[in-house]
Parts: C-alpha cells; sequence; structure tokens
C-alpha cells in the first residue's frame, strides 16, 4: 500500500501511534518473532537501551563507532517506535513539502537518503516516483532497511558505507540527511563530501538534533559542541548552500555561491554574520 505521512495531530508523543500492519510485518517478517511480539516489544522500548548498550561498547575511535552501529539491532526498534510517533510529526511536515516543492518531474528525480536507518523516508520517497539511493553503515538497520523494500516490491539502490567520509560517484538531485551529523565525528568533512555529490540548483534537505545528554550519548560531544545554534547554517552557507524552503538548502554557483563564501569568510573574520545578502 502507498506510503503516506501520517495526519496532524497534538503533543509530542514516543509510542508508536502510527504503526502500521506493513511496519509490523516488516518487522515480523526480518526478526522472525510473532507480530503480537514485535509489536509489545516495540511499545516497551526504551532509548536508554541503546545509550546503554553505547556506553558499555564505549567507542572512542570512529573505527570503534562504525562497528558499533554495524553490530547492534537496537536501533531497528528505535527508529520504528520514533518514526511511527508523533513527535516525528515535523519530519513528516518537511518531507511533504520537499515533494511539493522539489517532485520528480521538476528535475529531482535522483535522491540520496543518507544515514537512511530503517528506510522509512526513502519508502515515502519511492512511493512518490523519486528514484531512492540508501546509505548507511552495513549493519542489521541497513538489512532490515533492504528488506522492507524487497518485502513491499518497491525497488531502491543500497550502499553499504564502512566510512564516516564515503567517496559518492553518482551525482544527485536532492539529498536527504535527517539526525545524522550529530552522530559524525567530522559532520562539516561529510557534509562537504555530500555537496560535492550534489548537481549545482540540487537541495540538501537536512535536519539534525544538536543536543546530548545521558539518554543519547551517541550523539558525539564534539560536533554538538562545535555546531550548536546558527552554527551549522553558517557552516553549511560556507560549502556554497544557500536556505531555500525550510529545512531545504539549495547549491548554488556563480554570483551566489561568491556571495556565500564572502558572508562565511566575515563571519570567520569578524564573527559578524550578514543576514541581509543572499537567502538565509
Amino acid at each position: 500500500m502507498p506510503i503516506a505521512p501520517p495526519a496532524a495531530t497534538v503533543a509530542p508523543r514516543f509510542d508508536p501511534v502510527y504503526l502500521t500492519e506493513d511496519d509490523l510485518d516488516d518487522l515480523a517478517s526480518f526478526t522472525g518473532m510473532p507480530r503480537e511480539e514485535c509489536l509489545r516489544r516495540l511499545r516497551s522500548y526504551s532509548p536508554r537501551e541503546l545509550a546503554e548498550a553505547w556506553r558499555r561498547a564505549d567507542p572512542k575511535m570512529p573505527e570503534e563507532i562504525l562497528a558499533f552501529y554495524a553490530t547492534t539491532d537496537l536501533y531497528i526498534w528505535e527508529l520504528m517506535q520514533w518514526h511511527a510517533s508523533e513527535a516525528r510529526m515535523p519530519y513528516w511536515q518537511i518531507l511533504q513539502e520537499v515533494t511539493d516543492r522539489f517532485p520528480p518531474h521538476a528535475g529531482y528525480q535522483r535522491v540520496l537518503d543518507f544515514g537512511c536507518g530503517i528506510g522509512t523516508d526513502s519508502l515515502f520517497l519511492a512511493s512518490r516516483g523519486y528514484e531512492v539511493t540508501l546509505m548507511d553503515v552495513d549493519g542489521p538497520t541497513l538489512q532490515f532497511a533492504r528488506h522492507r523494500f524487497a518485502r513491499r516490491g518497491m525497488r531502491a539502490s543500497i550502499i553499504p558505507v564502512r566510512s564516516f567520509l564515503p567517496v559518492l560517484q553518482n551525482v544527485y538531485d536532492m539529498i536527504l540527511c535527517f539526525d545524522v551529523f550529530e552522530h559524525l565525528p567530522d559532520p562539516l568533512g561529510t557534509a562537504r563530501r555530500l555537496v560535492r555529490a550534489m548537481r549545482f540548483g540540487g537541495v540538501l534537505v537536512q535536519k539534525a538534533s544538536s543536543f546530548r545528554n545521558d539518554d543519547y550519548p551517541h550523539h558525539l560531544s564534539g560536533g554538538v559542541a562545535r555546531f550548536n545554534g546558527m552554527r551549522w547554517h553558517i557552516a553549511l552557507v560556507g560549502l556554497g548552500l544557500r536556505t531555500d524552503a525550510g529545512s531545504a538548502y539549495r547549491r548554488v554557483r556563480g554570483l551566489p555561491l561568491y556571495i556565500q563564501k564572502f558572508r562565511y569568510v566575515l563571519w570567520k573574520a569578524t564573527g559578524i554574520w550578514m543576514v541581509h545578502i543572499g537567502k538565509g
């Protein structure tokens, strides 16, 4: 059945109130657990489970962090619960705005879902005619995303990554990056590679959770501290991006590119951020 965002509703919750029958079938067929047991596991899951697993593993180096994501299956439950909750409504609203503003027939056919997790957003985009490429750490979470596409008879390209600075071979019209940068040792380095893999005029649709607490120790302190507040937006401007709509940044060239670069250099030199040149 077609993938669709839930209708707008009231206060955020982490209960999986929007879980669909297809979601349950995805979980049951992947895990081998009965549907009722999957539902109980999903409702009882706490983000603290992943936080505690992270603290036990205590990964420090990039390769250790990659190894953690490549082996844990807790993200399957965490992301399925989160994606089916009211709290994720702002992300669904962004996706709806993206499909309205940047449809495939307007030249935004090729989409890279970087840090795709369990593939929920890619399923939504694929159901609306986009050519979707999923990219994430090679492990249970990405395997589950692949399983969801196969079980539902939907097409996508799947690219496992084994580095936080992957080499991107193709050029994309749109890159989606939800709740990824806060997990990266070098978020700006990764963003730079993503921008290079996006055509001029293409858009980066991104949203990051720039906080760190006991429940989310896997939000790495270096990136969170370095890019909180306006600083992440300014860093993206320095890569030659200009705000287009909401969470979308367009890759520009020519005079708009020089303006963006100038704004960034001026900020680096003086701390002054010019908001009236260009957009964003």
